[in-house]
């Protein structure tokens, strides 16, 4: 891994299309994923190289699908710490449990991660795909012109640059440069508390898989979480008054963190303590993730509360989400218009993270005697429904989040079409919830014939949009011919978009075009997403539903009026992910 001072040359010859500040875990990301989208880029970083500090280290399950894109989260998984489930114990009682076994998702888990450990993964898959990053190079001057970004750097080794780019992103955490360029505010507050860290090893009761917030009659609460399989912990007391001065602040000793264990409702025995840290939190936000030619992500745009482990992820969350629409406008697919779903779409995301945030935090630092009854007493009531155990965890995942209000995504099935409709003259009920245009897609298992390697409809969704369309019949019906007819339409009009035909059979040499179809003769596919015939969704390289209508018709007119795809375009750019899409 190469982390010398002098700055390398960006990924291929000309100006680059988008300049990345900062290059820790969210910045990392986007590189990666311009580099697979084919859109040129440089990234640029003012430390010397890589962080060796454990800040983050939750990696939470929707991340791990944003991994899989990159083909990076199985290496995550085995580089980390699978944790099962996170409670919240008052008083030895516990009074709600996270069990993130329950999520219905592709990764069902928490991984515990070390931030360097995950920056290390991004940054040798970006090495290795021919990408770099300019270390030891520092963002002087920016001027946001019209379509364009005035950048100004200083090198490693004195020189400057003065250099224009067509987008600019910023990654480059709490203090950011490209932020304080554009004279944004940063509003928001200190909380009145502060926080005392430290990696031990622990010896409790719980599992080795579990984590846990201790509360009890002593000030502040304690925190557990995971590291590894070794009983290696990251400890996290909350402290419910400001930081002291320098010369009053608590010791950072074994003792003192022991002590302050003490008394909690479960007995903790303390060793091997390191990586110590005092802090205080603030929860501070920008205004707009958008402005001009300009993008944050990240810490550049908000920070907060640490209690659910949401920044990073949400993050990396981010730029996921512009990733594929700078691609496409790059590559004159979609009209630039479409960029301004960034904002629309994730700032309301970033809020309900803040409030989330605060919400825990409430919960678990009550102290009017009546509120802490009731939620030692209710909650425990409240968690043993099963609607609410699986709903807990999706709410720290990242997959609850929704982009049902955005301009760029409709819903034109009614309640009835959604849930109801006939099976070979027998009506069905689901089990699962009903899946909504501007939700996550549900991931479901493809089937395979026997003996053949598991696929996921997830992989599908990876560098282009795709569409789905259910004919709730086998492969004699007379509807498939226009079905297919469709899918060739839309396919040939809009080359950012694959189609296909589910159907009712067992192989491939029952379908009438290969290329387009997926097989579902168990309905695996129809009764996941409550289609019955004729249900059309369309499904963003991101993996959220788009479009959800009944006809041709109602789909023409969403993808000419609203879903910023531009029709007849021609792909200017190659992109890697042109030969990634999955062949069934």
């Amino acid at each position: 891994m190469d982390v010398s001072n002098t700055s390398t040359p960006r990924q291929s010859g000309g100006p680059a299309t988008v300049m990345i500040v900062g290059a820790g875990p969210v910045g990392l990301l986007l590189a990666n994923l311009l580099q697979k989208w084919g859109v040129s880029f440089r990234i640029i970083e003012k430390n010397t190289g890589p962080s060796t500090e454990t800040k983050a280290m939750a990696v939470h399950s929707r991340t791990l699908e944003i991994l899989r894109d990159l083909g990076l989260s199985e290496q995550a998984i085995s580089n980390g710490f699978t944790v099962n489930q996170f409670s919240l114990q008052s008083n030895a009682r516990r009074v709600l449990n996270y069990n993130f076994s329950y999520l219905d998702a592709a990764y069902p888990l928490l991984l515990s991660l070390p931030q360097p450990m995950l920056e290390k993964i991004l940054l040798e898959r970006l090495e290795a795909s021919g990408g770099s990053v300019e270390w030891n190079t520092e963002l002087v001057d920016l001027q946001n012109q019209q379509g364009c970004v005035q950048m100004g750097l200083r090198h490693g080794d004195g020189s400057d640059e003065r250099l224009t780019v067509r987008w600019a992103v910023a990654c480059d955490g709490a203090r950011s440069t490209v932020r304080q360029c554009l004279g944004l505010s940063f509003d928001g507050a200190s909380y009145e508390r502060f926080f005392m860290l430290a990696d031990a090893d622990i010896e409790w009761s719980g599992k080795p898989d579990e984590g846990a917030f201790f509360l009890s009659a002593r000030e502040g609460y304690v925190a557990v979480a995971p590291i590894n399989a070794q009983s290696r912990y990251r400890l996290f007391i909350e402290m419910p008054y400001a930081l002291p001065a320098e010369g009053e602040r608590p010791s950072l000793s074994l003792e003192s963190f022991q002590q302050l264990c003490e008394g909690r409702g479960q007995k903790m025995t303390l060793s091997n303590i390191t990586s110590t840290t005092l802090a205080a939190f603030q929860h501070r936000r920008v205004q707009s993730l958008h402005h001009g030619a300009v993008f944050l992500a990240g810490d550049s745009a908000h920070i907060g509360s640490p209690i659910g482990g949401q920044w990073m992820n949400l993050g990396m969350s981010e730029v996921y989400n512009l990733a594929w629409k700078i691609a496409y406008v790059d590559q004159g697919l979609a009209a630039p218009s479409l960029l301004q779903s960034y904002n629309e779409e994730r700032y309301p995301v970033a809020l309900q993270a803040e409030s989330m945030a605060h919400r825990l935090t409430t919960l678990i630092t009550l102290e009017h005697r009546a509120l802490v009854w009731l939620r030692d007493n209710v909650l425990p009531l409240l968690s043993r429904w099963r609607t609410v155990q699986r709903k807990l965890p999706s709410m720290v995942s990242g997959h609850h989040y929704s982009y049902a209000k955005s301009d760029y995504i409709q819903e034109s099935l009614t309640k009835k079409q959604r849930t109801h409709w006939h099976k070979k003259d027998r009506k069905l009920r689901f089990k699962t919830a009903v899946p909504r245009a501007g939700q996550l897609a549900p991931d479901v298992e493809l089937w395979q014939a026997p003996g053949t390697p598991p696929r996921h409809l997830i992989d599908l969704f990876h560098g282009t949009f795709t569409l789905l369309i259910f004919s709730a019949a086998d492969q004699f019906s007379s509807l498939l011919p226009d079905y297919y007819a469709l899918a060739d339409t839309v396919q040939q009009d809009y080359p950012g978009i694959k189609a296909y035909c589910v159907i009712d059979a067992l192989s491939s040499a029952e379908a009438p075009l290969e290329h387009s179809t997926l097989l579902d003769p168990d309905w695996r596919l129809h009764k996941r997403y409550h289609a019955r015939a004729g249900t059309l969704m369309l499904i963003r390289p991101d993996g959220y539903i788009a479009f959800q209508g009944p006809d041709a018709t109602t789909l023409m007119t969403y993808l000419h009026l609203r879903s910023g795809l531009l029709k007849g375009a021609k792909r200017t750019a190659a992109c890697a992910t042109d030969s990634a899409v999955l062949q069934l």
